[in-house]
């Protein structure tokens, strides 16, 4: 089940956020109502804990309907990164413009989800420091299933 938060920004666009797992039962109509006259969308989907088979064409479906709007992805969750790189055309027009992704500090043990700019290489050339000791994590899976290439 997916949660959303609606804002209309004073500009007249509209701020989403998404939290949860999308399946079949997602279809934004309340993030589409909001967008009504609406020439931007921004959308946090850095929340977004899985996304059924189902849920790949539901959100599919949601991003063609936002049609010519300018939409900005703001954050996507690991899960949201995995698909993206699958498909390609999930998002449409969208502009994605970082990824929570997994790291793990080599030195602590320390794990922890950090947003890196959605762009090749950025799990190594952004890789944060471990809030614990402060020595540079390693990105914890492979680059190429979660960022552009």
């Amino acid at each position: 089940m997916v949660k959303t938060e609606i804002r209309k920004q004073p500009d007249g666009s509209v701020h989403a956020t998404i939290v949860g797992k999308i399946d079949e039962h997602f279809d934004g109509k309340d993030i589409l109502k909001a967008a009504d006259g609406a020439n931007k969308v921004t959308l946090k989907m850095d929340g977004v804990r899985s996304i059924s088979s189902l849920g790949v064409r539901a959100l599919e479906a949601f991003m063609l309907t936002l049609g010519k709007r300018e939409v900005v992805l703001e954050e996507i969750s690991s899960a949201m990164a995995n698909q993206v790189t699958m498909i390609p055309n999930l998002l449409g027009n969208a502009t994605v413009l970082a990824a929570k992704l997994p790291f793990l500090c080599p030195s602590c043990g320390s794990e922890g989800a950090f947003a890196v700019p959605y762009q090749p290489n950025a799990s190594t050339t952004h890789a944060p420091k471990c809030p614990q000791c402060g020595a540079k994590m390693e990105f914890d899976g492979f680059s190429e299933e979660y960022l552009p290439r």
